[in-house]
This record gives C-alpha cells, sequence and structure tokens, in this order.
C-alpha cells in the first residue's frame, strides 16, 4: 500500500508539473474576474480604475467602475495575478488571487477617502500612492527588507490607515521575525475591536487573524495556530474564498485533515465551485483515500469539463482506478 501511495504521488507530482509547464504558454483565454468598488459608507465608487496584472506572464489589463460601482475584466488566462482598484482622492486597494478559467470569487473592494488634511498638497497624495505601490511591489518580489521601511514611512505618514500594519507584518513574517508579525497584527486587531468589539463580518480582522495563524503554524505551533484560524472562519462563516485560502494554508502545512476540513466547508459555501473540488481532490490523494478523490475529480470535471486541467485529471483518475484494483 504505501509503495502504491508512493506511485500515486509521483504521479500527482508529475502531472501538477505538466500542467503548469502547458499553463506558462498561456497567458490570456477565457477567464473573467468581477466585482464592486465601494466607499466606506457602501456607496458606490464610479470611475475607479481596476488593474489586473500577470505576475506570472508579461501582461495587464484593466477597466473602471460604472456607476453602480461595477466592473469586470475578461480575456485572462491561467495566472497568479494582482489586482488593484484606485481613484483620485482615495487610498487604493489591491488583492492577489490565482484566476482560474472558469467561475472566479467576486472581488469587492471597499476604498478609503483620504482626508485632504491629512495631506499637504495633490503632490503629496501621489507620492503617498507611490511609496504604497513600491513597497508592494518589493513584497512580490520578495524583498521584504527593503519592503518593510517603506510600509514603515506611509503608516507613519497616515497613523489613521492602520490596516497597513498588516503588511508590515508580512515582511516581519516572511523574515522569519515571527514574534514582530505576531505583534502588527495583534495591533490591528485591537484597533478593530476599540472600534467596534463585535468583529463579526469584519474582513480586516478575518484577515489578521488568518495572518496570525499562519505565523503560528511556520512557527510549528498548530495548537496555537488553530483558534485563531478558527476564528477567523466564524468572524465570515459563509466565506468560501476566506474557507479556502484557510484550507490552503493548512494544505501547504501538511495539515490534511484540517485542510479537508476547511476545503469542505467552502464548497458547502459554493456548491458549483470546481477549484475547491479539484484541490480536495488532490488533499485525498494525499491521505490515500482514492475513493473520495476520485469523486472529487469528478465534480470537478461534471463542473468544468473543458477546463484546461480536464484532461490531466482524467489521466489521474485512470490510474487511481488501477491502484485500486491492485
Amino acid at each position: 500500500m504505501e509503495r502504491q501511495r508512493f506511485n500515486v504521488i509521483i504521479f500527482l507530482f508529475l502531472f501538477i508539473l505538466s500542467t503548469g509547464i502547458a499553463s506558462a504558454q498561456e497567458g490570456r483565454g477565457q477567464g473573467r474576474i468581477a466585482g464592486t468598488v465601494k466607499d466606506e459608507n457602501g456607496n458606490p465608487v464610479e470611475g475607479a480604475e481596476i488593474v489586473c496584472e500577470s505576475l506570472e506572464y508579461n501582461f495587464s489589463l484593466k477597466t473602471k467602475s460604472d456607476k453602480k460601482g461595477k466592473w469586470a475584466i475578461v480575456g485572462l488566462g491561467r495566472s497568479y495575478c494582482r489586482i488593484v482598484a484606485s481613484k483620485e482622492g482615495y487610498l487604493s486597494s489591491e488583492t492577489r488571487m490565482r484566476v482560474s478559467q472558469f467561475r472566479n470569487p467576486p472581488l469587492d473592494f471597499v476604498l478609503k477617502l483620504v482626508e485632504s488634511a491629512d495631506l499637504d498638497t495633490e503632490q503629496g497624495v501621489e507620492v503617498s500612492r507611490e511609496l504604497f505601490r513600491e513597497a508592494t511591489s518589493l513584497f512580490e518580489a520578495e524583498k521584504y527588507s527593503t519592503a518593510l521601511p517603506l510600509f514603515q514611512e506611509f503608516l507613519e505618514r497616515y497613523p489613521d490607515l492602520y490596516q497597513v500594519r498588516i503588511n508590515i507584518g508580512n515582511c516581519y513574517r516572511e523574515m522569519g521575525q515571527h514574534e514582530e508579525a505576531l505583534a502588527e497584527y495583534m495591533a490591528v486587531l485591537d484597533r478593530l475591536k476599540e472600534e467596534n468589539p463585535d468583529l463579526k463580518g469584519n474582513k480586516n480582522a478575518a484577515r489578521a487573524l488568518t495572518h496570525i495563524g499562519e505565523t503560528y503554524l511556520k512557527m510549528e505551533d498548530t495548537e496555537k495556530a488553530q483558534p485563531y484560524l478558527k476564528q477567523a472562519i466564524e468572524i465570515f462563516p459563509s466565506d468560501h474564498a476566506l474557507a479556502f485560502n484557510v484550507a490552503e494554508i493548512y494544505f501547504k502545512d501538511g495539515k490534511i485533515d484540517q485542510a479537508i476540513e476547511h476545503y469542505t466547508l467552502a464548497i458547502q459555501n459554493k456548491p458549483e465551485w470546481p477549484l475547491a473540488y479539484l484541490k480536495i481532490g488532490y488533499a485525498f490523494v494525499n491521505i490515500g483515500d482514492y475513493d473520495q478523490a476520485i469523486d472529487s475529480f469528478q465534480k470537478f470535471l461534471e463542473l468544468a469539463p473543458e477546463d484546461k486541467e480536464a484532461e490531466n485529471v482524467r489521466n489521474l483518475i485512470s490510474q487511481l482506478e488501477k491502484l485500486k484494483e491492485q
């Protein structure tokens, strides 16, 4: 049985590798992302520019939000992307995600209005934005020690925008300075609790809690990590993307049972999401549960029969069926 499991893991590795090579030849495709841009009061922001930049291929696409704050970008290939929403007079907001060729979760941006009293001149606005953009680019390039002082400088200029401490914490975490990272995340949570003790539905709180859990996992302290990851889910129990991201953290850390639990939650929250079935299929293969893996992969094929990974998944199912017969 151990030999069989070893063989299927090798096959799975080659499958993922070959998929990555094929995908690298693409860059553009039929992928679509969409969402809204609103201000802190929930009002739609018209004319915000949304830029989707591939972090794997040399291209980007952009659009603007309409009167209702809605936007959409089409023509994307399977790629890991940075999506930034910005408008003059607002602090830009961004996220990163792997864009799929089938349905992607909606992206809803909230832009914080920069009060004129906080800035000396319009030039100061642009300088500060560029500072944040540069820090973010450096972080994505894994130049964490260089990005850190830029995020810190931005926070010094705008202490009310304390959420940037999450970015500072991320730099510390990736530099291996875990205690410093935890202090930044905790500071964000404390400020959020001061504003409203009830964190239910607060995305920044969920982000901070998730990062705390991830940091403890990096410190190999699963016992401390779990309650923070659990609380993040409790804040957004119906957020399929958050459940999925927590599952990805567990899977990356080798906590397969916990990963399966959270992939399952993501599926419960969004039953027609093919990517969740694909990933939970990998998790079941990892623990040798081939029946569950096959069921998950077949559901993926049912929902996304024309996906670029569909043929490879069919081949993997065939291999798993043969292993079951041995």
